[in-house]
């Protein structure tokens, strides 16, 4: 509990009043004895007990009744969980706020989000109990810092409004740690407004480790989490990927594949009406979503001849979540789909060769070259879309046009040399060869997001039929690990980069090393994924997912359909549109990461904030009660039921017909 007007409470030594009163009379008259009335007294004495204990009452009702009315002019506060507001308010406070696209889940009745709802709580709380406290904001968006004049400032700053990327939870704690540890910020409190989302908390990564360590450090640190991690009912959420477009014998068509999940499988089939926009005309599609997800592969839709690129959109109803109720898409002729695989070793760079330069889809046209280290001279980096690396990592010049490369939006796989070098790159370095006496299974891997997630249709890879006989081990900081072999060895990892994808395999195709090629499923449809997202990077229709623009970047785009034109020049980066600049159109979306619904365990949560002063709020959208509420009427109650039970104690009593003077003469007299 704190106090708003804590000098009052100063006054708490008034509730000893009544007692100096009480003391005062007692010396004030002399005791004289008459004779006459000694048999009185005498009978007196067989009720003094009874006297004693009644004055006692009144006295006790006397100083209940003050203690009530300073504690209740003192503006107590209290908080719905037991200790929030104690200990008075913090020097400074940070607010690390979780703006993904599943924080814009909302209460049907109030229409309040999750996202808003923390900032209108936070604001009361911290306007209330910590008027002296400098206020700190992180976003999710930027990762940076700002300092925010007022509480009520929480409520209208941009930084604090909706957009359409995802979190990272780990990110936005370490520049945390870094602004405590450079501003030696004192007794600081950090809040966390997260709906804790597996996707964007990272659990098994390894930054919570280093994170967890130096806030042990820091005295006077309070953790506390905001979670709103309750399920919005009836919410789903539509998504369209591999669009392109195909001549045919009566014109042209766009084939895609559609899907819309839903966040609870109720067992009942939904009839759900989807808006189709391509170029401004709009048409109806009508589904049926039965269990968790709809799943329409190569979905065509006519097109003119002439149309050889434009945009369009996919509309579903409103719902719960208005931020993943519109999924945009360009499309334009197809470019080639070129592959650049470097390799030292003949047998295994032929393998990844194939799997690259033979494609699924006769429309698309693919090609695979294979060179040896020696030969990187003749790589078209402009041109390229997939760069598979299986030799020493590059040095010097290479390296550089490899970082370019990946900035520019296109991916990179690495595989394991023969002789692993020293060489670091992307946080990444090979060590030794490991071989295994017992074939080696994926125990784990990702789901959801990444070169081995489940197919269009909802179905897993087949990752438990691959044995691995062989893998290099691989040291790495601020990586995703996508999949994991049994002993805690990474096989396949995403290492960080700001544009593009870094993907680092541990095993190679071949008996020697794994069944990549005998279940070839899985290494096929690895490398496919991994030339698609580095073909979306190239041509005049691209697809970027929101967050992964630099802040200017979008500037002088012009927007494409009347939704775009809504959006801030300033917010363009993580609001999802559509746009063009020259010949080339651009569609941004949220990451499709952002439709699933798995949030990290109660347990898990625990353990990530395990040695710190950490306190969990759980919390909904749309909820009216606040963190912390003044309580004085409970003060007032207080007092005027003391009042009411002295006023009773001092009525006379109907067997003697004493009352209050009588009593205190009574406590008087037997003194």
């Amino acid at each position: 509990m704190t106090f708003l007007q804590p000098f009052l409470l100063f006054a708490l030594p008034l509730i000893g009043l009544p007692v100096l009163i009480h003391l005062v009379n007692q010396n004030r008259h002399r005791t004289v004895h008459w004779g006459a009335t000694m048999f009185l007294v005498q009978a007196k004495r067989m009720a003094r007990g009874m006297a004693r204990l009644r004055y006692l009452l009144i006295l006790v009702s006397r100083m209940l009744a003050i203690a009530g009315l300073i504690f209740a002019i003192s503006r107590p506060m209290t908080g719905g969980w037991l200790g929030l507001t104690a200990g008075g308010a913090p020097e400074t406070t940070l607010v690390l706020l979780d703006r993904s696209v599943s924080m814009e889940a909302h209460d049907p009745s109030t229409r309040r989000s999750k996202r808003e709802t923390a900032l209108q709580k936070l604001s009361e709380l911290i306007q209330n109990t910590g008027r002296n406290t400098e206020l700190v904001l992180f976003d999710s968006v930027s990762l940076t810092h700002r300092t925010v004049r007022s509480p009520a400032d929480l409520l209208e700053l941009p930084q604090t409004g909706p957009s359409d990327t995802a979190a990272d939870i780990p990110g936005l704690l370490q520049q945390a740690t870094e602004y405590i540890d450079g501003n030696e910020t004192g007794r600081t409190d950090v809040w966390i407004c997260s709906d804790l989302r597996k996707s964007d908390w990272d659990a098994s990564g390894g930054r919570w480790e280093v994170i967890r360590r130096q806030l042990e450090q820091r005295e006077g640190l309070r953790m506390y989490l905001l979670s709103y991690s309750d399920e919005i009912e009836d919410n789903l959420a539509v998504s369209v990927s591999g669009v392109h477009r195909r001549e045919t014998s009566d014109g042209a068509e766009l084939l895609m594949d559609i899907r819309v999940n839903r966040n609870a499988d109720s067992g009942l089939a939904a009839n759900v009406p989807l808006s189709v926009v391509i170029d401004g005309a709009r048409s109806a599609l009508n589904i049926s979503v039965s269990g968790s997800e709809f799943v329409r592969n190569g979905h065509a839709i006519a097109i003119d001849r002439e149309s050889t690129s434009g945009w369009g959109r996919i509309e579903l109803p409103e719902d719960s979540n208005p931020a993943d109720n519109i999924y945009r898409f360009v499309y334009a002729e197809s470019p080639v789909q070129k592959t650049v695989v470097v390799s030292d070793t003949a047998g295994s760079g032929e393998y990844l060769r194939l799997a690259a330069g033979t494609t699924s889809d006769r429309s698309q046209l693919a090609e695979a070259k294979l060179l040896t280290p020696d030969q990187v001279e003749l790589i078209d980096w402009k041109q390229t879309a997939l760069l598979i690396w299986q030799a020493p990592l590059p040095e010097n010049q290479v390296s550089g046009q490899l970082r370019e490369f990946v900035e520019s939006g296109r991916c990179v796989i690495f595989f394991p040399p023969e002789i692993p070098t020293s060489k670091e790159l992307y946080g990444c370095r090979w060590t030794a060869w490991k071989s295994n006496d017992v074939p080696l299974k994926i125990n784990r891997w990702r789901t959801e997001t990444g070169l081995l997630s489940n197919t269009g249709s909802g179905m897993p890879l087949p990752l438990g039929e691959l044995n691995f006989y062989r893998h290099c081990g691989l040291e790495s900081v601020r990586v995703n690990v996508l999949g994991s072999l049994d002993g805690g060895d990474s096989l396949l990892l995403r290492a960080f980069s700001d544009r593009g994808a870094v993907y680092y395999c541990t095993s190679l195709p071949g008996t020697r090393n794994s069944t990549f090629i005998d279940n070839g499923v899985v290494f096929y449809v690895m490398i496919q994924r991994a030339l698609a997202r580095g073909t979306a990077a190239l041509g005049n229709a691209q697809h970027l997912d929101c967050g992964t623009l630099g802040e200017f970047e979008g500037n002088n785009w012009q927007p494409l359909d009347d939704l775009s034109e809504r959006v801030l020049v300033s917010a363009r980066s993580s609001r999802a549109g559509l746009y063009s600049i020259d010949h080339t159109r651009y569609a941004l979306n949220r990451p499709l990461s952002e439709d699933s619904s798995q949030i990290i365990t109660d347990e898990t949560v625990a353990s990530l904030f395990h040695g710190l002063d950490f306190t969990r709020l759980d919390d909904s959208a749309g909820s009216t009660s606040a963190l912390a509420s003044e309580v004085w009427r409970m003060f007032l109650v207080l007092m005027i039921v003391a009042l009411m039970a002295e006023s009773l104690l001092c009525l006379p009593d109907r067997r003697t017909g004493s009352g209050k003077t009588n009593a205190v003469a009574d406590f008087v007299s037997t003194r």
